[in-house]
C-alpha cells in the first residue's frame, strides 16, 4: 500500500519531499518548544525587573515567544536568549509608548507580592527608576550585553546608555546603601 500525499492523488508521501517537509516541521516544533521551556522561566523575571510588573511580565513574556515561533527557526548560531531578552524589552518599552500616547492607566496595578518575596530591598530600588533605565541595567548587568549592544536594541546613542547605567547605579548605590545602613 502507497501512502498519499494529502490533496495530490496519486502521488506517494515520500514523491516532492513532503514527507520530510513535514518530519522537519515537526522537530522545529519540537525545538522551539524546548526554547520555550528552557528560557520561559527567566525570561518573565527579567521582564518583571524591566515592567516591576509579574503578571505584564508574564503576557510579554508570552509575546516575546509567538514573536519567536514567528521566526522560527533562528538563524544558526543565533543566541536565543539574547534574541529573546530583546524582543522582550522592545515589547515592553513599546506597550509603554502605546500606553502613555493614547493616555492609557496602567491595566492593573504592580503586582508586588512575587517582588517583595524574591528580593524587596532591590525591588523597592529598581522600581523609583525609570523602564529605560531598568531595561538597561537588567540588560547589561543580569544579561551580560555590552553598552554598545543595548544601545543598539533599544535604537539609542551608546552615550544614552551610559547616561542610564550611569544614573541607575548611582541611584541603586544610594537607596541601597541607605537602606543597609
Amino acid at each position: 500500500m502507497i501512502l498519499q500525499q494529502p490533496g495530490l492523488p496519486g502521488r506517494s508521501l515520500v514523491e516532492g519531499g513532503w514527507l520530510e517537509a513535514e518530519v522537519a516541521r515537526v522537530q522545529q516544533g519540537h525545538a522551539l518548544a524546548a526554547v520555550a521551556s528552557e528560557h520561559r522561566a527567566w525570561l518573565v523575571r527579567r521582564l518583571a525587573l524591566v515592567v516591576g510588573d509579574a503578571a505584564e511580565a508574564e503576557d510579554l513574556a508570552q509575546q516575546t515567544l509567538l514573536r519567536a515561533a514567528e521566526h522560527w527557526p533562528l538563524p544558526p548560531g543565533s543566541n536565543i536568549p539574547g534574541w529573546l531578552a530583546v524582543v522582550g524589552v522592545r515589547l515592553a518599552i513599546d506597550e509603554r509608548r502605546r500606553r502613555h500616547r493614547w493616555g492609557f492607566l496602567p491595566i492593573r496595578e504592580t503586582d508586588q507580592e512575587w517582588a517583595m518575596t524574591t528580593d524587596p530591598d532591590l525591588w523597592r530600588a529598581l522600581a523609583d527608576l525609570d523602564r529605560r533605565t531598568r531595561a538597561a541595567l537588567v540588560l547589561t548587568v543580569l544579561d551580560g550585553f555590552t553598552q554598545d549592544e543595548v544601545a543598539e536594541m533599544l535604537s539609542v546613542p551608546r552615550g544614552t546608555v551610559a547616561s542610564w547605567l550611569s544614573r541607575g547605579k548611582a541611584r541603586l548605590r544610594a537607596v541601597l546603601e541607605q537602606e543597609n545602613a
